[in-house]
């Protein structure tokens, strides 16, 4: 099957021969081959070959480094463990996306055509675990593949290219050619825009051959694994009690029967020997064990402070109570999983979003993508916020409902006032909200319908509240109280506030403790 490539410039597919994939995108992905992967480089990894490797990286060569980045990840369970961490906090929540202007149909339509594709798209989340390999590694690059539809192109796979495929010879990013069974050539190509999505999820400003933030991981890897290495060769041959033969000094056929008998006893399991013969079992020091685990637990904290920004979340350590420490690391974890899912975002935007659009002929702007919400602490400071606002008054305006949905991670939009339920019995009131100033429509001695269409904010009840308060109290006669009222809140009706204040002549305060008479004795 011949490759088929999109040309920019006539908007048609023609062979590989015809349009040079500079000019286009791909439509059939290239073969790669995982026998063409290099070898294991940790049955051989010391201090020398690493400082070796990493020296061949400064000079282009990075696939000894890489080789030994892939290795690292696949034999050491807690840098996997962690990564995986990193990589579900952003991938395994809710990705939304998002119109350029959504006042604008064109922008709503390409948004709505971008979303279909991602979701029409099989493997979209393996390759978005694959794009975030960038966060430790230096670059992970994807390879774009489209297909012809009836309205235009759509998007086929996202392939990962295989890090033993990088080149930085020429002292920037290459990708090596390979033949149809996947063998690499000799020949490299610069990654086309059109045709790769090239992603860096770090803060590092390094060169990319320089290795990116899992260079940092390498030797407290190696020091831990060289560590249990160790620590083995020295559990089996001092781990086990050993026996300690004592004869007197020039008996020589004392210390050739103790050989034979201590020799005996490891085939035996016990030894014969007379009362003056005297052999001990000596056993290794424990302190080795100790600082063995305390070494260990060191180069584990490293990693997952590289990885995740804490460690709560990968051992128990006691912090003591009310330190907060606890939600010091959350924040600080909490920074790394919004900073990966903009920096995702911004790379998906950038290099494949816009792209979809452009192939497609769509008026619109491509989306924005948004990873997830804000955090549940974040999510109470704002509820906290808005229930404030209302005591007070106040209310957010409508250009605020599109940041809060954002922040709760689901569009809201403001309830019609006549769906509000619910209130202050007998004062014709609703759910209190923000008051809607009078009007035509709602000026004194309308009626009880235009009561129905306003309500009043906790603020304004609390007042309410007082007034009726006083004047059962006898402080404020019946007659001002009803004045009051008119003034304070010329939307209600003047038979809502008789209403209201009519029960208050007939009603009764109880007697103070100090005059009662039902008190009981002492």
């Amino acid at each position: 099957m011949a490759k088929k490539i999109y040309n920019a410039k006539t908007g048609k597919l023609s062979d590989s021969g015809a349009a040079s994939p500079a000019r286009g995108f791909r439509m059939m992905s290239t073969p790669y081959n995982p026998h063409h992967e290099p070898e294991s480089y940790i049955e051989w990894a010391d201090v020398n070959r690493v400082g070796m490797a990493i020296r061949a990286a400064r000079g282009g060569s990075v696939q000894p480094l890489f080789a030994l980045y892939r290795d690292i990840i696949l034999a050491d369970s807690h840098i996997q463990g962690e990564l995986a961490k990193r990589k579900l906090a952003v991938i395994g929540d809710v990705m939304r996306v998002i119109p350029y202007d959504k006042t604008q149909q064109a922008d709503k339509d390409a948004a709505s055509f971008c979303e279909q594709q991602i979701y029409g798209m099989s493997g979209w989340r393996m390759a978005m675990a694959n794009l975030m390999d960038g966060v430790l590694w230096p670059v992970s690059v994807l390879e774009k593949v489209y297909q012809p539809s009836d309205n235009g192109y759509d998007l086929s796979e996202l392939p990962h290219v295989p890090a033993y495929l990088l080149d930085y010879s020429t002292g920037k990013l290459q990708i090596r050619d390979v033949k149809e069974d996947g063998t690499p050539t000799g020949d490299t190509h610069e990654p086309d825009p059109r045709s790769y999505i090239v992603h860096r999820g770090h803060l590092l400003s390094t060169p990319d051959n320089f290795g990116g933030p899992m260079r940092s991981l390498v030797y407290w890897w190696l020091a831990s694994s060289m560590n249990r290495d160790w620590w083995l060769r020295f559990l089996e041959r001092y781990g086990a009690p050993f026996m300690v033969g004592k004869y007197t000094p020039g008996n020589g056929g004392d210390r050739a029967l103790i050989l034979d008998a201590m020799s005996t006893a490891t085939r035996m399991f016990g030894l014969a020997i007379s009362r003056d013969t005297e052999i001990e079992l000596v056993e290794a020091s424990k302190a080795s064990s100790d600082a063995f685990a305390q070494f260990i637990a060191v180069a584990q904290r490293e990693k997952s402070k590289l990885i995740l920004g804490q460690t709560l979340s990968s051992t128990a350590d006691a912090t003591g109570m009310g330190s907060g420490v606890a939600d010091l690391q959350s924040d600080v974890r909490e920074d790394i999983r919004k900073h990966d899912g903009a920096m995702l975002a911004e790379t998906l935007r950038d290099q494949l979003l816009t792209q979809l659009c452009d192939i497609n002929r769509l008026p619109g702007r491509a989306p924005y993508v948004i990873f997830g919400k804000a955090s549940n602490a974040e999510i109470t400071s704002l509820n906290t916020s808005l229930t404030a606002l209302s005591t007070a008054g106040f209310e957010p305006d409508d250009d605020a409902l599109e940041p809060i949905s954002e922040t709760i991670g689901f569009t809201i939009r403001r309830r019609d006032a006549s769906t509000q339920s619910g209130g202050w019995p007998g004062l014709g009131l609703k759910t209190p909200m923000a008051v809607q100033l009078p009007n035509e429509n709602t000026k004194l001695g309308v009626g009880a319908d235009a009561v129905s269409s306003t309500a009043l904010n906790g603020a304004q009840i609390s007042s309410l509240l007082a007034v009726i308060a006083d004047t059962v109290k006898k402080q404020i006669p019946f007659d001002t109280a009803k004045a009051i009222l008119h003034a304070s809140f010329p939307m209600l009706d003047e038979s809502v506030i008789d209403s209201v204040l009519d029960p208050l002549t007939s009603h009764v305060l109880p007697p103070p403790e100090d005059a009662r008479t039902d008190k009981p004795s002492n």
